[in-house]
């Protein structure tokens, strides 16, 4: 009870950050300019602003496309990288993954009352870990950094570390003793505004 409680906490904190983002604008800004939006032809500067659109706008392929591009911006070492387009790459990378799809039909389960364990099973396999596997790394580069991160995005990066640590069944989670990755996904979950310690009480 206490794993289930802490993921849907933390992929609710996950959901209304999305919830947030989405329908600002109905479609890509570069779009209603009339504007390519072929990213091998941008600019770095075009590039890092479509990209920032498209976390409002974009679909998980889009945000991939970006991702790529954004990543190959960062170079070969993370922590002399711009921790601005580090975090823009995580944003991108948590965005890519499918996660956001997985939260929506997550809660639609949950609010209908549905204790289906399979399907929430099969929302988690449906998301791409690798991708949130990057997400984690390049969260733990921004915060080396010392860059400022939004709750939002340290809720986000709970999630996706969570789910890396799950290695795709919640059942290996063991919330008594956690290893380093679950302890990481709990702290970044508290500093993401989860309150574990509610939560633990309830569970």
């Amino acid at each position: 009870m206490k794993i289930k409680l802490i993921m849907v906490a933390v992929l609710i904190s996950a959901a209304l950050i999305l919830a947030s983002c989405q329908q600002v604008f109905t479609s890509s800004v570069y779009t209603l300019l009339g504007y390519s939006t072929d990213m091998s032809s941008m600019t770095d500067e075009q590039k890092v602003s479509y990209a920032q659109d498209l976390l409002s706008s974009g679909s998980a392929e889009d945000m991939q496309t970006a991702y790529d591009e954004i990543f190959a911006m960062l170079g070969d070492d993370l922590s002399t990288a711009d921790p601005e387009l580090v975090l823009l790459a995580a944003d991108l990378a948590v965005g890519a993954s499918g996660l956001g799809d997985a939260v929506t039909d997550g809660l639609e389960l949950l609010t209908s009352g549905s204790e289906d364990a399979d399907a929430m099973a099969s929302l988690i396999e449906g998301i791409d870990t690798d991708n949130l596997a990057d997400a984690v790394t390049l969260m733990e580069a921004a915060e080396a950094s010392g860059t400022d991160i939004t709750e939002e995005q340290y809720a986000n990066a709970a999630a996706a570390q969570l789910l890396v640590a799950a290695d795709g069944d919640i059942n290996n989670l063991d919330f008594e003793t956690p290893d380093d990755d679950l302890q990481q996904a709990l702290d970044w979950a508290v500093l993401g505004g989860v309150d574990l310690e509610s939560l633990f009480a309830g569970g």
